[in-house]
């Protein structure tokens, strides 16, 4: 460790920095561990180097100091990783190690003879001495539990031992797909579940398929034999056929999905209905949020329910606005919705845009002005449901829908929140507005090719569309902030 001297008096001895010959700049020093070195990739920044070192651009210690603090904890924690990675990079690690040795899982007998015998050789220098001693151990399978993780998963593969099984299928479609991992990991839970094993997906066949289709619509999945929908169903199944299509592809297993076109029996003859509000209920929903805000305040379900009633938008548009999504001092009002990490946007396809500004009316601005003050500064409109990681929409749409089944004038009617969106189409429509500003403000995708020409529509104008459409209700009044 240098001294580095910061006056004519005092000197400091700077961990991990060392100046370099002929440069008055520091560099980050640190010996690369010997037991992550065979781990390593082909083309890693610490391959075949003893120490990895990093100009650290400047010759102040002071400055240095954060600098080398970063870059240490950035190495501890990729060489941990490669120590202990995830199930997903076991076997990435695994594939690595075997491609050094020019080994194809996909055409194993191409690989030499001779490169074979090394690497064999090089996994038996992994075991413990007594293991490597003990002649009664013969077999692979004997050998797994002395084996650290990768190298395990590389003999299994060398051996022809390991398939690529539902729980690598899993891995790899949320690592690319991150906001999928709570809904495929339910779904992918099931499929255990109804096979008793984490099964090669070379070996699940089109019989178990279904087996599992008519499995789910019998409820044997749920603890109190409730059936789900064929909806549900259906939405289960897409995500399964996207996931084993990604492994087919990315893996070159060279299989049929057996999850594409699945027949459900019943498919959509179970669906329920959406009811949309009428006027007078509609009437009845603000004058619920209004007598909660007179006697106990704003909170952010009524206000996440008021925007819902007066823009149409869906539940999870509203729920992850983030504050800067909401523009309440523009000449005319309105939320900017758009993808986020922790919230997308519902996807472009034959009904539906990706993106867009939707205007407020004053009961609107009123509970988004609330709303803001009961984040107390947060990133997030509604932080109760939404934050960096997720947002918990269905959590907002569950107790949403509970308060409203219990209020005055709509008990009984079969109303929720999604209902909501249905009812401004209703409004917007006998309010004589165009089809191609209803799709604008409601978010789908008007026909042709001429639709997505241009800038759209003025903002104002969609405004103004929107107070027409919910002018029957102005005589209830707003509720106060």
């Amino acid at each position: 460790m240098p001294l580095l001297r910061l006056t004519s008096i005092v000197s400091v001895k700077l961990k991990y920095a060392r100046p370099k010959k002929g440069s008055s700049l520091l560099f980050f020093y640190r010996r690369v561990p010997d037991d992550i070195k065979p781990l390593l990739p082909a083309g890693s920044k610490y391959a075949a180097k003893t120490h990895y070192v990093v100009s650290l651009q400047t010759s102040d210690p002071k400055v240095a100091a954060p600098r080398i603090e970063k870059l240490l904890k950035q190495t501890t924690e990729e060489w941990e990783y490669l120590r202990n990675p995830t199930r997903a990079g076991v076997r990435r690690q695994a594939q690595q190690l075997l491609q050094r040795v020019g080994f194809d899982p996909m055409y194993p007998e191409e690989t030499e003879e001779g490169a074979l015998w090394a690497f064999e050789d090089y996994l038996e220098d992994q075991l413990p001495q007594s293991v490597r001693e003990d002649r009664t151990i013969q077999h692979g399978h004997q050998l797994d539990r002395h084996l650290s993780p990768v190298h395990r998963e590389a003999l299994q593969v060398l051996q022809g031992r390991r398939g690529f099984t539902l729980t690598d299928c899993l891995d790899q479609y949320v690592a690319a797909r991150p906001s999928t991992d709570k809904d495929a990991r339910l779904v992918f839970g099931y499929l255990r579940e109804f096979l008793g094993k984490d099964r090669d997906i070379r070996k699940v066949k089109r019989q178990d398929v279904n087996g599992f289709v008519e499995w789910l619509l019998a409820g044997k999945h749920s603890e109190d034999g409730k059936s789900i929908s064929t909806t549900t169903v259906h939405r289960y199944l897409n995500t399964l056929r996207a996931a084993f299509s990604r492994a087919i592809r990315e893996n070159e297993l060279g299989l049929d999905n057996v999850f594409a076109a699945v027949e459900i029996r019943g498919k959509g003859k179970d669906a329920q209905q959406r009811h949309p509000f009428t006027v007078d209920q509609l009437k009845a929903l603000h004058a619920a949020v209004g007598t909660w805000v007179a006697v106990r305040g704003w909170d952010q379900l009524r206000c996440i329910v008021t925007v819902l009633a007066e823009t149409g938008c869906r539940l999870a548009e509203v729920v992850g606005l983030a504050t800067a999504d909401i523009h309440l001092h523009a000449a005319t009002p309105y939320i900017d919705l758009k993808d986020h990490p922790w919230r997308s946007i519902k996807a472009t396809g034959s009904s539906t845009v990706s993106t867009r500004k939707v205007p407020l009316t004053p009961r609107a601005i009123a509970a988004l002005q609330a709303a803001h003050k009961l984040a107390q500064g947060s990133a997030f409109a509604f932080p109760q449901y939404t934050s960096e990681d997720a947002c918990k929409s269905n959590s907002a749409s569950a107790a949403l829908n509970k308060w409203v089944k219990a209020q005055e004038g709509l008990q009984g009617a079969g109303l929720t929140c999604h209902g909501l969106r249905h009812t401004m189409k209703d409004l917007l429509r006998a309010a004589g507005c165009p089809s191609d500003i209803q799709d604008r403000i409601l978010g789908h995708a008007t026909p042709g090719v001429g639709a997505t020409y241009g800038r759209g529509h003025p903002l104002e104008m969609l405004a103004d569309w929107l107070a027409k459409a919910t002018a029957p209700l102005a005589t209830e009044g707003t509720a106060r902030v």
